[in-house]
């Protein structure tokens, strides 16, 4: 699996806040109240200029919605805290979203 620095942006991310003091006392709520803050976070490792703001905010929250998928899935399950699982998991989303947002934007 290649892996993009997107990707390991993203991974980072998600390993920072699950190992962090008082992960375990977040609610799913407190996750997805950061949807902003993350797709900021994205955003300013995505350089995407030639391509209309729709594909960007599409493939831009496509992959943040990912990173607060897997923080919530973090919250009670075990497997989802392991890096490579991690790295996997986000690299797919990149690379399918990738496919389907810019790849295709001019059909």
């Amino acid at each position: 699996m290649q892996i993009s620095s997107l990707t390991v942006h993203c991974a980072s991310l998600c390993l920072d806040v699950i190992n962090r003091e008082g992960f375990e006392k977040l609610t799913i709520a407190d996750i997805q109240s950061w949807q902003d803050e993350l797709y900021s976070y994205i955003e300013n490792r995505v350089e995407l200029l030639k391509f209309s703001n729709e594909t960007q905010r599409l493939f831009i929250t496509s992959v943040r919605d990912e990173v607060l998928m897997i923080l919530m899935l973090s919250k009670e399950n075990l497997f989802a805290r392991e890096p490579y699982w991690i790295l996997e998991k986000i690299q797919r989303k990149i690379a399918l979203s990738s496919h389907l947002y810019i790849n295709n934007c001019g059909l």
